[in-house]
């Protein structure tokens, strides 16, 4: 909305503004003696009277109010209300061309020269203009003469007022008689100020995807630690295990005087509709708690596999614990010429080589495995590639020599089975699926 307050200064109307901004959140100071009050989703017409009130009895009783949908409309329903009995002037949604369609075209306060074309060719108002082509206009009287066009159509793209930020989540604590370097005290109090912030975030609905971590230290300085969790959350346990995976990291300066949170970037927490038959859907939260709760009483219970160069493939791999964020952050993935994933052979190994009874055919200087048996019954095998030879051990003072062997099975099963060179036993390693 808009309030034209005649023959007042700027300096007067900034006086105003202290007692006003009691009625509205934000107000701008305009030219030629308006006034713009940000009045979105409140009662426009309650707070327009209230406005003009308090205008009043600061002495200005010539004060005229217009309400409408673009500024322009509402600039000009205030300066070109007149009569004492009508204080506001409302403009109804949608109307706000044909309202300023008969109203002076000096009202936009064209330049002199402009002014004096558009008089020249017979344009008075705002609707002589707005009714004609807008590339005649641009050509004839240039840029200005275009901008002028838009305001006499109400095709207003003022912003008035910018967006307001909003007001995140955040907690803090600093002390001055004292100074802390433990870190279990620090995550004491970290967890505290967690615990206020992953409130406000439930209650709000929305999950965090950034935290920063401040310090305030002794020397005067700040030390901050951004935080990101795999996937938005207002989990208190889940921040505060990026907490203590972060403060094994870092490395401060000095001591600590005061600790603050806050958060940087929320998402809303979606809720995905439930399908009945879906089996997973019911326990899908259930799980994720569990797992949260396996992680704080049993620690890094996530591990991911790590390779060395070893020739024995049950010795390549060791597994090593990782953050459940840094786990599951997605994989590189090779893809085929039509986008979808390369389609590939996985090796299943068993946890333990299981030894087996083969029937050997000789070929050439070697012998090839034709059969196998597992438990009671025999698998054929059709054919078989090797043998890979496989041999070592002198300095880890435990010899090996292996013969590996791939083979499909008559069911057209592929599987993974080695021989012992030094005892001359048969093992299945595992398969392929």
């Amino acid at each position: 909305m808009c309030v034209a307050v005649p023959s007042a200064s700027a300096e007067k109307l900034s006086q105003l503004a202290p007692p006003l901004l009691g009625i509205v959140p934000r107000l701008a100071i305009g030219a030629r003696g308006v006034i713009w009050a940000d009045a979105r989703s409140l009662p426009a017409r309650e707070v327009t009277d209230s406005l003009l009130d308090s205008i009043v009895e600061s002495g200005f009783t010539r004060a005229r109010a217009g309400i409408a949908m673009t500024p322009v409309a509402a600039e000009l329903a205030a300066r070109t209300s007149t009569r004492p009995a009508t204080r506001v002037t409302s403009v109804n949604p949608g109307d706000d061309a044909r309202f300023i369609a008969p109203l002076p075209i000096e009202l936009l306060d064209p330049s002199d020269q402009l002014f004096a074309m558009l008089l020249a060719v017979g344009i008075e108002t705002c609707g002589d203009l707005a009714r004609l082509d807008h590339q005649a206009i641009e050509v004839r009287f240039g840029s200005e003469g275009s901008k002028v066009w838009h305001l006499s159509r109400a095709d207003d793209k003022r912003r008035l007022f910018a967006e307001m930020p909003r007001n995140l989540p955040s907690a803090s604590f600093e002390w001055v008689e004292y100074t802390l370097r433990d870190p279990e005290r620090l995550l004491f109090v970290i967890n505290s100020l967690m615990g206020t912030v992953c409130n406000a975030l439930t209650g709000r609905g929305e999950g965090a995807r950034e935290m920063v971590l401040a310090f305030s230290l002794a020397n005067r300085s700040t030390a901050e630690h951004r935080l990101r969790p795999a996937r938005a959350t207002s989990s208190q346990k889940a921040w505060m295990r990026l907490v203590r995976a972060e403060l094994e990291k870092i490395r401060l300066a000095d001591a600590v005087t005061g600790i603050s949170l806050r958060v940087e970037a929320v998402v809303a927490h979606a809720e995905r509709q439930g399908d009945l038959f879906d089996r997973g859907f019911a326990t899908a939260r259930a799980t994720e708690e569990t797992i949260a709760q396996m992680l704080d009483d049993q620690g890094a219970v996530v591990v991911v596999p790590s390779n060395s160069a070893h020739p024995l493939l049950e010795r390549r791999t060791r597994w090593v614990p990782q953050e459940p964020g840094e786990a599951a952050r997605p994989k590189l993935a090779f893809r085929s010429g039509n986008g979808e994933p390369a389609p590939e052979l996985t090796l299943q190994m068993l946890p333990e080589p299981k030894r087996i009874t083969v029937l050997t055919e000789r070929r050439r200087d070697h012998e090839m495995p034709a059969r196998y048996r597992e438990s009671d019954e025999w698998t054929v095998i059709l054919s078989a590639l090797g043998p890979e030879r496989v041999s070592g051990g002198e300095w880890e003072g435990g010899h090996f020599a292996r013969e590996y062997f791939r083979c499909v099975t008559r069911e057209g099963a592929m599987v993974w089975i080695y021989r012992d060179v030094r005892r001359n036993d048969w093992y299945l390693h595992g398969w392929w699926d």
